[in-house]
């Protein structure tokens, strides 16, 4: 009986000096998840940039993972290469994740940044998004949501100098607007249509005399912040709107005066 009681014992001594080992060899292993702090998101362009405001060690991209959502849907993937890309389907879209790796070490770690961006174009506009750093198993480190604007053109109104002239200055536009696709339109207080819609690229000093209204451009066919558009205050006086549209919707509306 005595020696039966003490085969026992040996037996459990040494599976708890197993377990013991195991959970010490397992930590040494897999450490602990690191602690990464998001900064705040840059939106820039149609895209945004996530900064990494800390990190408590750096980490091998190799045990890294990088996900994305637009809405409710979106997918994972492996660490990007530093500088480079991966593609993620988000939304039914197609979206890129960047790792900007700022001091060009190949490892990840504070002051580094992430940048998600649509396939050579902007983020869909209006759209919840959701990213999230995790541990190559899907452990999240850290994550963040934003959502972006609204597909709009800012444009402020003033009449010119000599009283002629409205001018439409336009202070902020979505990327990649074309003259050939953006087209103005102006109603009567009646709601009745005076001109349009007609592209901006036909709104020429030579169809002035037709038109009444000018584009006054300096990217060439791309519209950027510091066009103008120029409209009779004669032909559409005070009370008469405005509004600036191409394909997608409306991207700006308001009434002159």
């Amino acid at each position: 009986m005595i020696i039966v009681i003490v085969v026992v014992v040996v037996v459990l001594v040494s599976v708890v000096l197993a377990a013991v080992l195991y959970l010490l060899t397992f930590t040494l292993i897999e450490p602990p998840p690191p602690m990464v702090v998001f900064g705040a998101v840059q939106e820039t362009a149609g895209n945004a940039t996530i900064p990494i405001a800390s990190s408590s060690r750096e980490l091998s991209p190799s045990s890294l993972q990088v996900r994305l959502f637009a809405n409710s849907s979106g997918s994972s993937r492996g660490m990007p290469p530093p500088n480079g890309s991966v593609v993620l389907i988000a939304g039914g879209r197609t979206l890129r994740v960047f790792w900007l790796d700022q001091d060009n070490d190949q490892v990840f770690g504070t002051g580094d940044a992430f940048r998600a961006t649509g396939d050579s174009a902007p983020l869909p506009y209006s759209t919840m998004f959701r990213f999230d750093l995790m541990t190559s198993s899907g452990t999240i480190i850290s994550g963040m949501t934003w959502t972006t604007g609204p597909r709009v053109m800012g444009v402020n109104i003033a009449i010119s100098g000599d009283g002629t002239n409205w001018t439409l200055l336009i202070t902020s536009t979505p990327a990649g607007l074309t003259t050939s696709a953006v087209k103005l339109t102006i109603t009567t207080s009646a709601n009745l249509t005076a001109l349009g819609p007609i592209a901006f690229s036909a709104l020429t000093s030579g169809s002035w005399s037709t038109n009444h209204a000018q584009f006054l451009g300096s990217g060439g066919t791309t519209i950027v912040v510091g066009d103008r558009l120029l409209i009779s205050t004669t032909a559409y006086p005070s009370g008469y709107s405005v509004q600036i549209a191409d394909s997608q919707g409306v991207l700006y509306a308001h009434a002159l005066g």
